[in-house]
């Protein structure tokens, strides 16, 4: 048998397996900067983790340690920030964010390959090119986030659901990196997906969404949002997708009630799809977000978006919107089967009364 043929009947193999399994649910994880404050907040935090492997027990559909669903948000927040302190920072008012959003279709070679990309190789250049970036989300980082990790210098990053995946632990793919500190990350699998071999897929992986407070000055902080929702276009797809963002926007309102907010990912919602839009803009007035893409009239709207909202303590305004251009190959071949969307915002502090 060919290696191609060896491939195929293992990633066959695997999504049995994985479908025996039952690997759909919901997940609360930790994501900690690279000075290591916060890495044993964990349990804390609401995580349910294996302190040899970082690997969660199980997808409860928890988020705080006593057990509480997202009511109690706050406290799991609080528990997390008795572990963890942001450091000292200067003071200011006023500022920038840069964040660049990426889905760097990090999936195994033997699902790659079906795709058309190439990780093994493409992840290594990808990762020294984020480092112009002062803030970077990305998605489907998978297979190979160890090489992400060697070539970036931010000063704080997460760590991935796990350290080693396999075939039953995909993991959500879901991580930052920043020149900001933040708090360790919450992790919350999607309850519902569509598919496991057909469809996208989706089931095979523990997609959802990460939640974590970056602090951009002295006492000034954002929550920040990194997202990837189901694929596909076919019916049980989109009725997937208005749950999951019906999910993100409960979440939204019960953990950052009165915070400004930024959120960025592959939504999957495509604008020619009358449904997606429909979708979309039910989660943004959910949430009091708006679109990036379109506040500034970007004319390209796409389905991997920055979303933004501002609070009475923080006004969060778009500057501009871009598609970097540098993320290809020698040969000018995209190293993803995304292209990155780039976003300044400018910030500044709001006199509350």
């Amino acid at each position: 048998m060919r290696k191609s043929g060896v491939r195929t009947v293992k990633f066959v193999v695997a999504i049995l397996a994985m479908v025996a399994a039952g690997q759909a649910g919901c997940a609360s994880s930790v994501s900690n900067p690279a000075d290591d404050q916060g890495r044993d907040a964990a349990d804390a935090g609401g995580d349910v983790t294996d302190a040899a492997d970082n690997t969660p027990d199980s997808y409860a559909d928890t988020i705080d340690a006593d057990g509480d669903t997202p009511d109690s948000i706050d406290d799991a927040f609080d528990a997390v920030q008795d572990t963890f302190s942001f450091p000292d920072a200067p003071v200011a008012t006023e500022g920038r964010i840069e964040m660049l959003i990426y889905n760097v279709a990090g999936m195994p070679m033997e699902i790659a390959e079906l795709n058309g990309t190439n990780p093994i190789v493409n992840m290594p250049i990808i990762a020294p090119m984020l480092n112009q970036y002062r803030t970077v989300l990305v998605q489907e980082d998978f297979w190979y986030h160890a090489d992400l990790d060697a070539g970036t210098t931010h000063p704080f990053k997460s760590d991935p659901m796990w350290e080693t995946p396999d075939w039953d632990r995909f993991g959500d793919g879901l991580n930052t990196f920043a020149d900001m500190p933040f708090t360790p990350v919450t992790r919350v699998g999607w309850e519902t997906c569509n598919g496991y071999l057909d469809s996208g897929s989706d089931c095979m992986t523990t997609k959802g969404f990460t939640w974590a407070r970056h602090q951009l000055a002295r006492d000034v902080y954002i929550d920040v949002y990194d997202l990837h929702l189901d694929a596909g276009g076919d019916a049980a797809d989109i009725q997937a997708r208005q749950a999951q963002a019906r999910q993100l926007a409960d979440f939204i309102v019960a953990a950052s009630e009165g915070s400004a907010v930024i959120i960025g990912g592959d939504t999957n919602l495509r604008q020619s799809r009358v449904d997606d839009m429909a979708i979309l803009d039910e989660l943004l007035a959910a949430t009091g977000l708006q679109d990036s893409c379109r506040y500034l009239s970007c004319g390209d709207e796409r389905i991997d978006r920055i979303m933004f909202r501002s609070s009475a303590a923080l006004q969060i305004t778009p500057l501009a919107w871009s598609v970097p251009t540098e993320f290809v190959d020698a040969d000018g071949t995209p190293l993803s089967d995304h292209e990155p969307v780039f976003v300044q915002f400018a910030w500044q502090t709001l006199q509350q009364d």
